[in-house]
């Protein structure tokens, strides 16, 4: 565990960090977990065949979102603010469409000239055992003073109440996962954000993301979430069979690129309260680009769901495109990745932390709450 003393607001120099080793080994493998869909019993040793056309209709809404996830990463889409979150912003129009091209050519612009000028450098960390960290497990936990929660929930209240409010005119049948978050945004909660920013700082936290992603960085997204035991949406994973619920459902990689992310739990968080969960040391798994792309693609496609009709989709795929970001409700309890899975696999209680930095391209999952409520909020580092 991590844990670094609070400073108070005027106090610009961060203190030394004191680093303990996380209770769990490393993740002892260079790759991602890898399936044999043609002989899991949910997929290839249940399903018929697909044909030709189901064959040609896969591939081809394969091919569309490729497309789309290509370009998502060619324009560096994660590093550019989104009008779709902000006020203001009135659909996909003629002059949505020209603000964006307008806005995306000058930040590109900005920041080609200002790696040529050497202005666009990432930071020094403060903290260079927090960088060294998140280099070597994925995940560091921090613990925030009781203070320091308390001026994050005055300042997110508002956003979690309108969360509140959204969540209860939503039956509980129809509710999907983004129902249960609410974007802040800096022109309806910027205190959200700058009480966010003044605590990072303290800590040496946005530094130590800066130099780790190699660019300069900033709070990009402050996002309130709740889960509680009734969305149990990690459940039932393959309705139409009489197959357990797999240990490792819901593990995921993120289909995003260039950020690392920060979960801040907002009260005391217990193993049966959803905590977050990591492999540790998964980040640094071997994932080529054409692979990272594929998993990403079948996630955005909507390959990665379980219910009957999308697993006949994703079969049809070619043998080497059935592959997913999220992918842990496939892992088989009984095979050996489900093993090394398990023997890596740290929960990040309240006990370890209230705050949690952590590399998405790591193995990791949370919110699977069996008693109770968990409110927290997630924060998005990227350049802006």
């Amino acid at each position: 565990m991590t844990t670094i003393e609070s400073l108070s607001d005027a106090t610009p120099v961060v203190r030394a960090v004191d680093i303990h080793e996380l209770p769990i080994p490393p993740y002892r493998s260079s790759i991602l977990p890898q399936i044999d869909y043609d002989t899991h019993p949910a997929y290839g040793a249940m399903l018929p065949r697909p044909t030709l056309g189901e064959r040609v209709e896969a591939l081809s809404r394969f091919l569309r979102t490729f497309a789309f996830v290509a370009i998502r990463r060619v324009v560096d889409y994660e590093n550019m603010p989104l009008l779709s979150k902000e006020a203001g912003f009135t659909g996909l129009n003629a002059s949505t469409a020209i603000r964006y091209i307008t806005m995306f050519t000058r930040i590109r612009v900005g920041r080609m000239i200002g790696s040529l000028i050497g202005t666009r450098r990432p930071a020094t960390p403060t903290n260079p055992a927090l960088l060294n960290q998140i280099k070597s497990d994925g995940i560091v936990c921090l613990t925030l003073t009781p203070d320091e929660i308390g001026r994050i929930n005055a300042a997110t209240a508002q956003g979690f109440a309108r969360l509140d409010e959204r969540r209860a005119n939503i039956p509980l049948e129809k509710r999907k996962f983004d129902d249960n978050v609410y974007w802040c945004t800096r022109s309806l909660d910027p205190q959200a954000f700058t009480t966010v920013e003044n605590i990072f700082n303290r800590y040496g936290v946005i530094e130590a993301a800066s130099a780790y992603l190699g660019r300069p960085v900033g709070v990009k997204h402050v996002n309130a979430q709740i889960n509680d035991q009734e969305y149990a949406f990690w459940k039932r994973q393959f309705p139409d069979t009489e197959i357990a619920d797999p240990w490792g459902s819901y593990l995921h990689i993120d289909a995003t690129y260039g950020m690392l992310k920060c979960a801040i739990y907002t009260h005391d968080i217990g193993p049966d309260g959803g905590p977050f969960c990591y492999v540790r040391g998964s980040q640094r798994a071997k994932v080529g680009w054409f692979e990272g792309m594929v998993r990403r693609t079948n996630d955005f496609a909507g390959f990665a769901s379980r219910k009957v009709d999308i697993r006949k989709k994703f079969m049809a795929l070619p043998a080497f495109l059935r592959k997913k970001a999220e992918f842990g409700a496939d892992i088989r309890d009984d095979s050996p990745e489900a093993d090394r899975l398990r023997e890596g696999h740290f929960s990040a209680t309240s006990n370890f932390g209230n705050c949690i930095l952590f590399d998405g391209n790591g193995i990791h999952r949370g919110g699977m709450v069996n008693k109770g409520e968990r409110r927290c909020l997630f924060i998005l580092l990227a350049e802006i």
